[in-house]
């Protein structure tokens, strides 16, 4: 009897662990998501306008938050969703720090931002340059 007993117990544990390992990456992801009102621009022109904006104001001043940092574009992207990825500058090729993304939805495009830089203390500044960018400004 017991050992039907902590048999189920090992097998609700190996269902589990995947379960809290997955509810400990949405904990670093804080998306913000806005709606931009061009219904004629395409997503991929979008992120060009942000991806020039995020390089002349973050990385071209030389904003110290990122200074460990570099972007990489995926603009030509064949799934729809043209992003912008800051990644680590010593390991270009590792799970990007923030990912801005951009796909047409309904007749519009929606703008999404997610990763933990999110979460860290300029993480509202962040998102607010990012979403105010993707709606059209061009100041930094």
């Amino acid at each position: 009897m017991t050992s039907k007993f902590s048999l189920r117990i090992s097998i609700l544990a190996m269902l589990c662990i995947p379960i809290v390992f997955l509810s400990g990456c949405n904990q670093t992801k804080a998306p913000s998501v806005s709606l931009t009102k061009s219904k004629q621009e395409r997503p991929q022109a979008m992120m060009t306008r942000v991806a020039k904006q995020v390089q002349a104001c973050w990385f071209k001043k030389k904003h110290p938050a990122f200074r460990k940092y570099k972007m990489a574009t995926e603009l030509n992207s064949f799934s729809g969703k043209p992003r912008i990825l800051i990644v680590p500058r010593n390991n270009p090729a590792g799970l990007p720090h923030l990912v801005a993304q951009a796909e047409r939805r309904g007749g519009r495009n929606q703008f999404t931002t997610f990763g933990p830089l999110l979460n860290s203390k300029q993480g509202s500044n962040l998102a607010a340059s990012l979403n105010s960018w993707a709606r059209g400004r061009t100041s930094c």
